[in-house]
């Protein structure tokens, strides 16, 4: 899968660089990693990306079952103009995500909010 990289920054998250992506990269075969310009890294499962898909045909239709196994995988990645991520799928739907929508899609201890030491309680 070809992967572009980003070059510019979009205000309005933690930091000037929250939503400035530096890298992106395949996470095994199920997930996209993203290296963000706060130097946060983002693992982001496929499938939550295709199931938050905005386009109509994605929202006025619920879903009837799990996503067939090329609905889960791109075949193109790339950042548009420094705010929008693109992705292509295998069965041929596209998805277009601004990259502040990307960024509140990472579900780590510290975007959500958890505390510093989640497991020993300090």
């Amino acid at each position: 899968m070809p992967l572009a990289r980003g070059s510019s920054t979009v205000r309005g998250m933690a930091g000037p660089d929250a939503t400035h992506v530096e890298k992106l990269k395949e996470v095994g075969r199920y997930a996209l990693g993203v290296e963000w310009g706060d130097r946060h890294d983002s693992i982001l499962p496929y499938r939550n990306i295709r199931l938050a898909c905005p386009c109509d045909a994605c929202t006025a239709t619920p879903a009837d079952g799990p996503p067939t196994p090329d609905a889960e995988r791109p075949t193109v990645v790339e950042i548009l103009g420094g705010q929008s991520l693109f992705i292509r799928w295998a069965d041929a739907h596209e998805t277009l995500l601004l990259l502040g929508e990307l960024r509140a899609m990472c579900r780590c201890a510290r975007c959500i909010g958890e505390p510093d030491y989640p497991i020993s309680g300090r």
